[in-house]
C-alpha cells in the first residue's frame, strides 16, 4: 500500500499529492465516525485522527522541504541569463487574456504566477482565481463562484497564504531585493531568468529572488492546448530575507 512505503521513495510532486490525500482521509474518518457513534465520540475520534494525519502530514512536508533545499544549495551561483520585464495586471480578464497569448513559454507562465501571487496578497478573491488558471487543475478545485471556475485546493492554498503574509516574497521574485527594503515599481516589473530546462512534457524553470541566497526551481507541465501549467511552486513560497534597514537594527 501506498502508506507503508518510506518517505524516500516519493518524488516530490507524489508527496504533494500524499498531503492532499491525508486531507480526504480525515474528511472521510470523520463521516464514518458519525454515522455510527454519538457526538461525545465523535470529538474524540476527530482528535485522534487529527493528531494521526497531522504527524504523517508533517513527514510528507519535511521531505518535501529537504528536496527543496538540496535542489537549491545546487544551483548556488548560478547567474542571471535573462530578465523579463512587464507591470502589474490587478483585473481578472486582462490578466487571463495576457497569459493566454504568452502561456506557451513556460517563463512567462512562471512570470504571470508571480504577478498573481502578488495581487493574491491584496485581494485573495481576484488572485486566487488568476492563479488558478496557471496552476495543474489536479490541485485546484471547481467553483462556479469563481472567475475561473476553481479554487485552490488545500496544499496550494495553505502556500499561498503563506506568500500573502509576507508580500516581500512575491517582491523579491519581481524586482525588489532586501538591500533596498523591498522598493517595488509595479510599473516596472523584471523576473531574474537563471535558467529553463524544457522538453515535450516537462519544463524546470530556475528564477532568482531579490531576497534569497539560493536560486529558486520551479516545475512546469504542459496541457493539451500546449499551455504551461506550474506543477509545483513549494520553492517559491520559502521566506526570504528582512529589509536591510530591519536585519541591520540590532
Amino acid at each position: 500500500m501506498l502508506l507503508e512505503k518510506s518517505w524516500s521513495e516519493f518524488s516530490k510532486e507524489t508527496l504533494y499529492d500524499v498531503i492532499i490525500m491525508f486531507d480526504k482521509l480525515r474528511r472521510k474518518a470523520r463521516r464514518a465516525v458519525k454515522r455510527v457513534a454519538g457526538d461525545a465520540v465523535d470529538d474524540e475520534a476527530e482528535r485522534q485522527t487529527d493528531r494521526l494525519v497531522s504527524k504523517a502530514r508533517s513527514q510528507a512536508q519535511h521531505q518535501i522541504d529537504e528536496s527543496v533545499d538540496a535542489r537549491a544549495a545546487a544551483m548556488k551561483g548560478m547567474k542571471v541569463s535573462k530578465k523579463i520585464s512587464g507591470e502589474i495586471i490587478t483585473d481578472f480578464n486582462k490578466f487571463k487574456a495576457s497569459w493566454g497569448k504568452k502561456a506557451k513559454d513556460p517563463v512567462q507562465s512562471v512570470f504571470h504566477f508571480l504577478i498573481a501571487a502578488l495581487h493574491y496578497s491584496k485581494d485573495k478573491e481576484i488572485g486566487g482565481s488568476m492563479v488558478t488558471i496557471i496552476l495543474s487543475k489536479k490541485h485546484n478545485i471547481k467553483d462556479s463562484s469563481s472567475p475561473s471556475g476553481l479554487k485552490l485546493g488545500p496544499t496550494n492554498l495553505r502556500l499561498l497564504n503563506h506568500m500573502s503574509e509576507d508580500p516581500n516574497i512575491s517582491k523579491s521574485y519581481l524586482g525588489a531585493n532586501y538591500k533596498e527594503d523591498y522598493k517595488f515599481n509595479e510599473k516596472k516589473l523584471v523576473m531574474g531568468l537563471i535558467a529553463s530546462e524544457v522538453d515535450d512534457k516537462y519544463a524546470n524553470v530556475v528564477i532568482q529572488s531579490g531576497g534569497k541566497d539560493f536560486p529558486t526551481p520551479v516545475s512546469l507541465a504542459r496541457n493539451k492546448d500546449g499551455q504551461w501549467k506550474i506543477t509545483e511552486f513549494s520553492s517559491i513560497a520559502t521566506g526570504c530575507r528582512k529589509p536591510a534597514s530591519v536585519e541591520d537594527d540590532f
